[in-house]
């Protein structure tokens, strides 16, 4: 099965749900139907035995030890979000008694697909945690992962996602679970009455995980003074909204951006695009087919319906030239995140964290079909920057004899919604004396270069933790290890240089220089190498002189 096949019909298998599937045919293996080769070979020759139980502040829980390291799978962090709290902010989970068997996965969000055979249910909101302490004492550094899937799908159970690579060099790893699609980010005028906020459900949750990670990290052995988060995609989304929001302050003292930032939301959430009252005005047509108007009666028949019917309303359509009607994503609403995502950043009023961010070659080749004509490549222009901008776009980026609309679509796509908008966020953490580094995946097996999606959206995962299947060539290990090495170096140093020794140093980032890390077979430094087109769009999306 060849990559650019599944890419044309297996609309499904979008971003980090299909991630698996994707990267297993680039390197011309055979797909698991239930997990990674890497979590398959994981799960061969080792040795799993009862973990010791643990006690946190909402009970005792009991794990596993595989290979010298603790997993703990399942864990709540919160109610589980029913009845009244659906659509409403989580609250702390109802503390147990008896120990809780934590040696499986909990239920996943529910959502339109479902990876590796797991169950879903509005019951997910749990993390897992992957450890190599043996008492509560370590103060080990922690890596929080927030996984991607465009706020409508996926997991903390991806394969892809397993954190014991480093757990294994000394670090905390944990990943979770949030509401996602409409559970996750539908927005109201009546919530938004009740709660002071709406539309970012999905968000609060993730404050919720972290501050309860902050609790009960230490009785895995972390250090509650040492966190970093991390995420691709939606992931990389919800990093930055962390960054921006003043409810996550304190949470957090690093951050692993990986393509993409909450800037981007305009750019692919053509309807609402984020804004508050165009958000409440969508959902409000989402309510229309159950008879529910937005008010208190209508919150109480949408809280009732089935929950499985409401996600399949607001799916996510891999393929971005045909839009869903119901999209939903995070909700500026001056509450959980600024109204003005970007004059925060441009004043600072954020929370000063280093970062690590960074972007892959040819984003937008995962979200376009190649083959996407003139009038489409025209109207995704439109639909993205609005018809005025969008025709400097379509000026700065002719149709010629060089590129062709496809290729054209999917570079515009991905400058809007996954490349160009993390650049504020490395700028103004700069500015803020915060130590910034950023980088470049350039890397591609030659399937993926024959197929034409090169290094595509979400390829670098694998990579950056460890988890690359056994098929994997001794080129791509090389790669790996590279990555692994800095965000090892990173998470527990704040430094990528500083631990592991790298061959070639990773120069700080700042606005003016705006050094970078090129990650290909060879790692060089350069300048930020889309500098000028960056710049260009965060004029056209930000207005005249942002870039300045």
């Amino acid at each position: 099965m060849k990559t650019l096949h599944i890419y044309r019909v297996a609309i499904a298998l979008v971003m980090i749900t299909a991630l698996v599937t994707i990267t297993a045919c680039a390197q011309g293996g055979e797909v698991q139907p239930a997990e990674s080769a890497a979590g398959a070979a994981q799960a061969e020759n080792v040795t799993v035995a009862p973990q010791a139980e643990l006690q946190t502040q909402s009970g005792p829980v009991k794990g596993v030890v595989q290979d010298g390291v603790g997993i703990y799978k399942g864990i709540p962090y919160a109610k589980p979000p029913l009845g009244d709290l659906r659509f409403a902010p989580p609250q702390d989970a109802e503390p147990w008694a008896d120990v809780l068997d934590c040696s499986a996965f909990g239920d996943i969000a529910t959502q339109d697909s479902v990876s590796g055979g797991l169950s879903m249910s509005e019951d997910c909101l749990t993390v897992n945690v992957w450890t190599p302490a043996t008492g509560a004492d370590e103060k080990l550094p922690v890596y929080v992962w927030i996984h991607g899937g465009g706020f409508a799908i996926g997991s903390g159970a991806e394969a892809d996602y397993d954190g014991a690579n480093f757990a294994k060099e000394g670090i905390v790893a944990v990943t979770l679970n949030y509401r996602l699609n409409a559970p996750g980010f539908f927005a109201s005028q009546e919530t938004y009455d009740q709660y002071g906020t709406t539309g970012n459900w999905g968000i609060l949750d993730q404050i919720k995980a972290l501050e309860w990670i902050n609790a009960n990290i230490g009785a895995f052995g972390g250090d509650s003074s040492n966190i970093t988060i991390g995420g691709e995609s939606a992931g990389s989304y919800s990093v930055s909204a962390l960054i921006t929001s003043p409810l996550a302050e304190g949470l957090f003292q690093r951050a692993i951006m990986e393509s993409g930032s909450i800037l981007g939301i305009p750019g692919n959430n053509f309807y609402s695009k984020g804004n508050l009252e165009r958000s409440i005005e969508l959902c409000r047509m989402m309510g229309y087919p159950f008879g529910a108007e937005d008010n208190a009666e209508g919150l109480k028949t949408l809280r009732e319906a089935d929950i499985n019917v409401l996600s399949q309303m607001s799916p996510l359509q891999q393929d971005f030239t045909i839009t869903v009607a119901f999209m939903l994503t995070p909700v500026f609403d001056g509450y959980v995140l600024p109204t003005d995502v970007y004059g925060a950043l441009q004043s600072g009023d954020i929370n000063k964290v280093d970062l690590l961010w960074g972007y892959n070659g040819f984003e937008g080749s995962f979200f376009i079909p190649a083959d996407t004509d003139e009038l489409t490549y025209e109207m995704m222009a439109a639909r993205m920057y609005g018809y005025d901008d969008g025709q400097k776009v379509l000026e700065r980026y002719p149709v010629d004899a060089e590129h062709d609309s496809g290729e054209r679509t999917r570079r515009i796509l991905g400058y809007g919604m996954l490349d160009s908008v993390m650049k504020p966020y490395a700028d103004s953490l700069s500015r803020a004396g915060q130590k910034v580094y950023g980088y470049k995946f350039n890397y591609a097996t030659q399937d993926s270069i024959e197929s034409g999606l090169g290094a595509y959206h979400g390829s670098e995962i694998a990579y950056a933790f460890g988890n690359l299947p056994d098929t994997a060539t001794d080129e791509q290990k090389a790669v790996s290890k590279e990555m692994f090495t800095r965000w090892v170096n990173f998470i527990k140093n704040g430094n990528p240089n500083e631990g592991e020794a790298v061959d070639v140093a990773w120069p700080e980032y700042d606005a003016d220089s705006a050094q970078m890390l090129l990650f290909d077979k060879e790692i060089e430094t350069a300048e930020l190498p889309d500098k000028e087109d960056f710049e260009f769009m965060e004029e056209v999306m930000f207005g005249e002189g942002a870039a300045e």
